[in-house]
C-alpha cells in the first residue's frame, strides 16, 4: 500500500467511530437488547484517544492534546464515580495552564532582540486595542514575535530573505485580535499553533519543499493567525 493509500487515524475518524457506536448503542437500547448507559459512561475515552493521536503528531502543538487528555481523564473518573467534581471546577485550572504556556513560550523563545535598534532582521510587534504594521527588507531575517490583544498586527516579509539552512521562527499570540503574516511565494510554512475558539490559516502557495522555511508557533484565543502571500 502506497503512502497516499494509507488510512491515517485522525480526530475526524475517531469522532466518526464514536458517533457510529453511540447511535448503535441507543438503537439497541431502544430495542431492549442492552442498557446503553453501561457503555456511554465511558465517553470521555474519546477525548483521551483524540489527545493521544494529536500528541503523536509532531506538527501539532503539544499544549492542546495534553490538556485534552487531562480533561478526558478527569471526566472519565467523574463519569465512573471515582472522583466527584463539576466541570466548572476545571476553569481555573485551564486559566493557570494557559498562563503557564505563555510563560513557557516566552522563556523558550530562541530569537533574541537585535543589538541595533534599527536592525529589521528581527520583528517584535505588540498591539493592544490598536494596529501595528511592520515590514522589512532584511537579507538575513531572524524571526521574532507578534502579539495582538484586541488589536491587529500585520507583518510584511515579502522582500526579506532567509539564509539557507536557517530555522526561522515567529511566535504569534492573538487574543480577540489578529496576526497577519505575508511571505514570498515559495516559502514553506510550518504551523505549530494552538487555537482556542480561534483559528489558524495557511493560505500560502508553497512552490518547493526545499524553499525557505518559516515556522509559525503560538496561540489564538478568540482570534486568528493567518499566513499568506
Amino acid at each position: 500500500m502506497t503512502p497516499a493509500e494509507r488510512t491515517y487515524v485522525t480526530p475526524r475518524l475517531i469522532v466518526g467511530i464514536a458517533v457510529l457506536i453511540l447511535g448503535t448503542l441507543w438503537t439497541l437500547d431502544n430495542l431492549n437488547f442492552l442498557e446503553a448507559e453501561d457503555f456511554t459512561q465511558w465517553w470521555p475515552v474519546v477525548l483521551i484517544v483524540i489527545g493521544g493521536v494529536q500528541l503523536a503528531n509532531r506538527s501539532t502543538n503539544r499544549f492542546g492534546p495534553v490538556l485534552l487528555m487531562i480533561v478526558g481523564v478527569l471526566l472519565l473518573g467523574s463519569s465512573l464515580d471515582y472522583i466527584n467534581f463539576d466541570l466548572g471546577d476545571l476553569i481555573p485550572l485551564g486559566i493557570a495552564a494557559f498562563g503557564a504556556k505563555l510563560i513557557w513560550d516566552a522563556v523558550s523563545r530562541r530569537s533574541a532582540r537585535p543589538s541595533n535598534p534599527n536592525d529589521d532582521s528581527t520583528v517584535h510587534a505588540f498591539a493592544m486595542m490598536s494596529g501595528v504594521h511592520w515590514q522589512s527588507t532584511s537579507q538575513s531575517f531572524q524571526g521574532g514575535d507578534a502579539n495582538a490583544i484586541m488589536g491587529g498586527v500585520e507583518i510584511d516579509l515579502r522582500n526579506v530573505q532567509i539564509q539557507p539552512g536557517q530555522d526561522v521562527v515567529i511566535d504569534a499570540l492573538a487574543i480577540m485580535g489578529g496576526v497577519e503574516i505575508r511571505v514570498p511565494q515559495g516559502w514553506k510554512v510550518v504551523a505549530n499553533v494552538f487555537p482556542l475558539m480561534g483559528g489558524f490559516e495557511d493560505n500560502t502557495i508553497a512552490n518547493s519543499e526545499t524553499g525557505p522555511r518559516l515556522t509559525v508557533r503560538g496561540t489564538a484565543i478568540m482570534g486568528a493567525i493567518e499566513v499568506k502571500n
